[in-house]
C-alpha cells in the first residue's frame, strides 16, 4: 500500500473509513496487478507482440488492456464516492483525501493517455503499411525557457 503519510503532511490524518476506501482502491488497482500491466506498455512492446503473435492477437491484447482501464476507471469512481461519504460534511473531501484522489486520478489519466497514444501509433502504422506511423510524440507540457514540448508535467 502507498505511504499515506505523504498525503497527510500538514493536515488531519485519514479517518479509518477513508483509509478503508483507499485500501479498497489499492486492492482493485495495485494489489490486483492491474496497474503493473501498463508499466512496460510501449509502442515497442506492442510491435514486439505483433511480431511474436500476429495482428489479431495484438488487437485482442489491446482490447484486454482497454477493459483493464475500464476496471481502473470504476475503481477511481468508487473511490470518489466512498471517500466523500467518509467526511463529516458529505459535500467535501478532507485535505488528505483530496490529495490522494488527485494523485490516483492523475495516474489513471496519464496511463490512459499513454495507452491511447500507443494504440493510435500502432493502428496508424498498420494503415500506412510500416512500423513508423507519422504521429506526434506524447508530450505533456511546454518548457518555455528551453522552447520545447516535453514529456514531463
Amino acid at each position: 500500500m502507498t505511504d499515506l503519510g505523504v498525503y497527510e503532511h500538514d493536515t488531519t490524518p485519514f479517518t479509518s473509513a477513508e483509509t478503508r476506501a483507499i485500501w479498497d482502491y489499492q486492492e482493485a488497482v495495485h494489489s490486483s496487478g492491474l496497474r503493473d500491466c501498463f508499466d512496460l506498455f510501449t509502442v515497442e512492446h506492442v510491435r514486439w507482440h505483433e511480431t511474436e503473435f500476429g495482428q489479431d492477437s495484438t488487437r485482442d491484447m489491446l482490447r484486454e488492456h482497454a477493459k483493464m482501464l475500464n476496471t481502473w476507471y470504476l475503481a477511481v469512481d468508487a473511490l470518489l464516492g466512498d471517500i466523500l461519504t467518509c467526511t463529516s460534511e458529505a459535500t467535501r473531501y478532507s485535505t488528505a483525501a483530496a490529495r490522494f484522489i488527485k494523485a490516483a486520478a492523475d495516474d489513471y489519466h496519464r496511463t490512459r493517455q499513454d495507452f491511447e497514444h500507443v494504440t493510435t501509433v500502432w493502428s496508424l502504422a498498420l494503415l500506412t503499411g510500416g512500423a513508423d506511423a507519422d504521429y506526434p510524440l506524447p508530450t505533456r507540457a511546454v518548457d518555455c525557457p528551453m522552447q520545447t514540448l516535453t514529456t514531463e508535467q
